[in-house]
């Protein structure tokens, strides 16, 4: 009986140390990784900010390919995010949300395990001459519980190499997309705009030669009235029916104005939109949109209209067409 008792005191005594060396112990862990990107920060950022992307680099999307994934908000940008099912025990089922994101500086993202329990998540990055510096956190709150305390002191071997691995599997993706000059695909919100346009079926074949007649008749009567451009030209194309176009192109003018016979004058309302820039020739501008309906597809987006271009560059200013830029955009259902 004696040796038991002493057993059992020895055990009692154990259990106290536990629980008090537990006190001394933090009760809030943070792990932190780094890496540098060959890759401009804008690619980068845009890798983590579109949650779709985390299916080719974050190693938690990559354990159970069933994994059922349900996105909110298009699943990019601050307050987008995702809830995630799965039967694989290291998988389980939670959810995600961007808290904040601040363009090309910082994501923080908030994690939920359900009753394993909550995190923070963020991201910051910094560029020099076209490298990024990424540094990706884990931090989480392990409360008054003892046992949880313990655990937090082997959480850096635990998630680190999650971490790493991720940002090893995220500088592969950034750098391939920055080699390959994919064209980086946004998501953009552009405020009310006055504007002035001709519209009209132009055959495919006559575009440039119609294009070039519609903005004459633009600029013609912004220097007849005066008018102040506050951006660049672009097109809408409303529909295509085999070679024929229905074409609007369009000036954006500070001032809101009164319909001519020719021209007609109004606002364009508020609208999110998706976007891409092409870099080179007009003649190849159709590979940006075929990128881009993918992109829609993949993404499972909804269109909320036509496509439109905005000619960033003056053919006129610049002759090289290789340097070249149109952005490209397509307006979308926010849900």
């Amino acid at each position: 009986m004696k040796t038991l008792k002493k057993i059992l005191t020895a055990i009692a005594v154990l259990l106290l140390l536990f629980v008090i060396i537990a006190w001394f112990l933090p009760q809030t862990v943070e792990i932190k990784r780094h890496i540098t990107i060959d890759a401009p920060v804008r690619v980068v950022y845009n890798q983590i900010n579109d949650l779709h992307s985390w299916q080719k680099w974050a190693v938690w999307n990559q354990i159970d390919p069933d994994m059922k994934t349900t996105y909110h908000q298009l699943g990019i940008g601050e307050g987008a995010g995702y809830d995630w099912e799965s039967e694989h025990e290291q998988v389980g089922h939670g959810s995600l949300k961007i808290r904040s994101s601040v363009p090309y500086d910082s994501i923080l993202v908030d994690l939920d395990f359900g009753e394993k329990g909550v995190a923070e998540s963020p991201f910051y990055f910094s560029e020099e001459n076209n490298q990024t510096s990424v540094v990706w956190s884990f931090k989480t709150d392990l409360g008054m519980n003892p046992l949880h305390r313990w655990m937090g002191l082997l959480f850096d071997s635990m998630i680190g190499p999650d971490l790493r691995k991720g940002l090893e599997n995220l500088k592969v993706v950034a750098e391939t997309i920055w080699q390959e000059k994919q064209p980086l695909v946004e998501l953009q919100t552009l405020p009310d705009m006055n504007y002035i346009s001709v519209r009209g079926n132009v055959v495919f074949s006559m575009i440039s030669a119609e294009m070039a007649r519609m903005y004459g008749d633009l600029y013609g009567l912004i220097q007849k009235d005066g008018l102040q451009m506050t951006d660049m030209p672009f097109a809408i194309y409303h529909k295509i029916d085999g070679d024929m176009i229905d074409l609007e192109c369009g000036i954006p003018v500070a001032e809101k104005i009164d319909s001519t016979d020719k021209i007609h004058a109004g606002t364009m309302v508020s609208r999110t939109y998706v976007e891409a820039d092409h870099i080179g020739s007009y003649n190849t501008l159709r590979q940006t949109h075929e990128f881009i309906q993918k992109w829609l597809k993949d993404h499972q987006i909804t269109l909320a209209g036509s496509p439109m271009e905005k000619y960033l560059t003056d053919p006129y200013e610049v002759t090289d067409t290789a340097q070249w830029i149109t952005a490209v955009f397509y307006p979308v259902v926010v849900q």
